[in-house]
């Protein structure tokens, strides 16, 4: 009878139902010595694997005392399967349906009975609006966009075989040098070519070394939390003014956007970090110094792939210790 290392034991003594999910190189040496086989897109045991995993049961009965494996999810069908490895794969590990800019831009997409089926899994969620009173089902939002839960994520990561974290976010202050808009334009400038300051843009290109276009966002004055492609006029708005945006306000902003849910860096001014403490309290704002040293900073992150992979590190690291207390 073929032995199970530890590693294999674990893996075949977390699957009850027979069906086994792992890391691929565990699998595959667990196939080669003949105890699992491929089966419907995943893998189930073999006799000699059941017979393997009883004798080992028999020599471990401490088995139970050491920490709790997390459990294998079940294979999903095929078309929800693909739902939730296809977010995976996207930075912003949205599950795509016809309502979202996904489905207009040519990329993957799936129908409302695929995205219904994965939200009721529990594997995809709509981030909370603040218009939404208390829990709200993802029906009674009139679809709204879905979105990776943590254990979508978990999901991911065993059947997918997908290496798959938190969104990484990146909030950048806003500028007052802005572009003025050409006489007969009707609309403003998207928010990424709005500002035109030297600083606003040393920030955003920190931020373009940092993560991805859809999750960096811009905090103005005057809206919020704005993505790049948002249009807006130019205005002249500061904080403190009648007219500024306010933590309150701000705190929609990060709920609507899943915040609590992502690793999130900031990158300005203290009085722009002390708006989004109170409603992103893991916030990394890793600048410090006057204006000079913060610029001087983002060139040395745009060019330093460790110091990101650091800070992006930190953030993972902040979020863990909120989420624990």
């Amino acid at each position: 009878m073929t032995t199970l290392s530890p590693s294999g034991a674990k893996i075949l003594d977390a699957n009850e139902n027979g069906t086994v999910g792992g890391h691929a190189a565990a699998l595959a040496k667990l196939e080669g010595d003949g105890l699992i086989i491929p089966h419907c897109g995943t893998h189930r045991m073999t006799e000699e694997g059941w017979a393997a995993l009883v004798a080992w049961r028999q020599a471990h009965p401490e088995r139970g005392t050491g920490p709790d494996l997390p459990p294998i999810p079940p294979k999903l069908p095929a078309k929800q399967h693909e739902a939730i490895v296809t977010a995976a794969q996207r930075p912003d590990q949205l599950v795509a349906g016809r309502d979202d800019r996904a489905y207009w831009k040519g990329e993957p997409w799936f129908n409302g009975r695929t995205l219904t089926a994965v939200y009721r899994a529990g594997y995809a969620a709509p981030f909370p609006q603040p218009w939404h009173h208390g829990d709200t089902a993802w029906g009674e939002t009139i679809g709204g966009s879905l979105y990776l839960t943590p254990a979508g994520r978990a999901y991911a990561r065993v059947r997918g075989n997908i290496k798959v974290h938190r969104r990484k976010v990146v909030i950048i202050a806003c500028g007052a040098e802005k572009k003025p808009i050409p006489e007969g334009q009707r609309h403003g400038w998207p928010a990424g070519e709005l500002y035109t300051g030297q600083y606003h843009r040393s920030l955003r290109l920190a931020a373009d070394a940092l993560t991805f276009p859809d999750l960096i966002f811009i905090i103005s004055a005057a809206h919020g939390l704005v993505p790049l492609d948002r249009c807006l006029s130019p205005y002249d708005v500061t904080l403190g003014s009648e007219k500024a945006i306010t933590a309150k306000r701000i705190a929609g902003h990060t709920a609507g956007l899943g915040l609590g849910d992502a690793d999130v860096t900031f990158l300005g001014g203290q009085e722009y970090a002390a708006l989004l403490a109170p409603s992103v309290p893991h916030l990394l704002a890793p600048l410090a110094g006057g204006l000079g040293d913060h610029r001087g900073t983002c060139k040395r992150v745009r060019e330093d792939a460790a110091l990101r992979e650091a800070w992006w590190k930190e953030a993972a690291a902040l979020h863990d210790e909120h989420s624990a207390r």
